[in-house]
């Protein structure tokens, strides 16, 4: 369906509604003065920013407007209509009135949606502080807020999800009654001249905003020379959303998300987008509003996320490369994938195509790992759990601690972590224990990692609540490498360090 929130003044919404057009301004009114965005110094990352906002909108996409509170209503959201003429630009018919002084040119037009024309036809509106409840009890997640939160962008228009845009329509008829108008309203489309707002794309390879929004246009309108590259977008029915909050933690929003269906499991991208080169930092960002996304929604209908991340970039540093090239070798279940993009046209256009992994590399040195001083330390501690500290001693810490163990198995056992305080008994997660008689390679691994995400599955996803221990006789150098810098960056977020030993000769 692809659904948008867009913001307006109830005076301008009073003439939108009759002639089916929206728009963005602009420039600002301050104290009297106009000051526009074009003439500013950071004009151009704002206009992108916008046309990032509008861009990925299709003919039949659904829309709701937010009117925004004045001192004689409070802030409502109305709908349900959709998209009749995609985002368009033109700055010469003037229609809005609640700033004579400004220009709306960032248009598109729009329509009752035949299948809701009685909301349309009176108005249907619900409260802001009813959309906000249901945002706290998490029936809609998808947004947080509906106020421009975002370095003063001019976020005015959001994307929102299917599911969101569904419970909106059922919140508009539950209060379809007493929030209506009591005659209805004619509706006259209005018609202009319109340059398609694609043309307005600029300065890619020197914008931030600018190379989002061409993304976002190419996911609205499904171009297979960049979904091609994204996971959860390949040869599926996909939905994307545009600079989305995650959580309210979260003072910065993921660029783009997008995901889709397949049986009972959801394919979900993080895409982070750079305006010239990414480094492992931007890789653990990524990583981290997967995490927040997985937390946020692990207990809508299914508990079987399969996450991804692109970093979009015109460069990637070395570490990042050698990384998410072993990285995907390991965890091919999580793939990471570096989409390069290259300015084409004059800065208005790009091209894509995937960064060649690194097929070998040496690390600076070999990782030590700790060795175990007891022999079959998976069997010692299934059958005596009281003694897990005294084979893992340096994991003890100050605390009362003690393991239950709940599953075990030939290679892999499972235990609860509790801690005695006063007369309580506190739950601080689970352990997974893993062990290999000989050397651990690749398969070894990967076999364990899915071990971990089983057991966080349980603990409704969050991998910070499960502990991984790995035994083996010996790592070889590239696995050594990658527990070593799995340690260093995904730790920051919001994953436990991988606890790897070997065993005795």
């Amino acid at each position: 369906m692809c659904a948008f929130i867009c913001q307006i003044s109830r005076i301008d919404w009073a003439i939108s509604r009759k002639v089916g057009v929206y728009g963005n301004r602009e420039g600002s009114e301050r104290e009297g003065e106009i000051r526009y965005f074009s003439r500013s110094a950071r004009g151009d990352d704002i206009i992108q920013s916008i046309i990032e906002d509008l861009i990925g909108m299709r003919k039949r996409n659904t829309v709701f407007f937010h009117v925004i509170k004045t001192d004689k209503g409070e802030s409502s959201v109305h709908g349900v209509y959709r998209v009749t003429e995609e985002p368009f630009y033109n700055e010469t018919v003037k229609i809005w009135q609640s700033s004579p002084g400004l220009v709306y040119p960032y248009r598109f037009c729009f329509e009752p949606d035949p299948e809701h024309i009685e909301l349309c036809r009176y108005d249907a509106n619900i409260a802001v502080k009813d959309l906000y409840r249901s945002i706290e009890d998490r029936t809609i997640r998808s947004i947080l807020t509906l106020e421009r939160e975002e370095r003063g962008r001019a976020h005015a228009v959001k994307k929102i999800s299917d599911d969101d845009a569904k419970e909106i329509v059922k919140l508009l008829y539950r209060s379809f009654q007493f929030r209506r108008l009591d005659t209805a309203l004619d509706f006259k489309p209005m018609h202009m001249p319109m340059r398609p707002l694609r043309q307005r794309i600029s300065r890619i390879g020197e914008i931030e905003f600018a190379i989002k929004a061409l993304v976002s246009y190419e996911l609205g309108q499904e171009n297979s020379r960049l979904t091609q590259h994204i996971p959860a977008c390949r040869s599926v029915s996909y939905d994307f959303m545009i600079e989305a909050f995650l959580g309210q933690t979260m003072r910065r929003p993921t660029d783009i998300i997008c995901a889709s269906s397949r049986g009972s499991e959801k394919r979900v991208t993080v895409i982070e987008a750079k305006t010239e080169l990414a480094g492992i930092e931007d890789l653990v960002q990524a990583l981290e509003y997967q995490q927040i996304f997985r937390l946020r929604n692990v207990d809508r209908g299914s508990l079987s996320y399969r996450m991804s991340t692109c970093i979009l970039a015109q460069r990637f540093h070395s570490d990042l490369i050698a990384y998410a090239s072993i990285r995907n070798a390991i965890l091919p279940r999580e793939e990471i994938v570096l989409l390069k993009y290259v300015p084409t046209k004059e800065g208005t256009d790009a091209e894509f195509s995937v960064q060649t992994p690194v097929e070998t590399w040496q690390p600076r040195s070999r990782v030590a790992f700790r060795r175990i001083g007891f022999s079959n330390p998976l069997q010692r501690v299934c059958s005596k759990p009281d003694q897990f500290y005294d084979v893992f001693a340096e994991k003890r810490g100050p605390l009362d601690l003690y393991v239950e163990c709940q599953s075990s198995g030939e290679q892999v056992a499972t235990f609860k972590k509790l801690c005695r305080v006063k007369e309580a008994v506190m739950s601080l997660g689970h352990i997974v224990l893993y062990e290999v008689q000989r050397g651990c390679d690749s398969e070894d691994f990967t076999r364990f990692m899915s071990y971990i995400h089983e057991e966080a599955v349980k603990l409704q996803g969050d991998l910070m609540a499960v502990e991984p221990i790995l035994l083996a006789s010996d790592y070889t150098d590239s696995l050594a490498f990658f527990i070593d810098k799995y340690n260093n960056y995904e730790a920051q977020a919001g994953r436990q360090p991988i606890y790897a030993y070997q065993l005795p000769n």
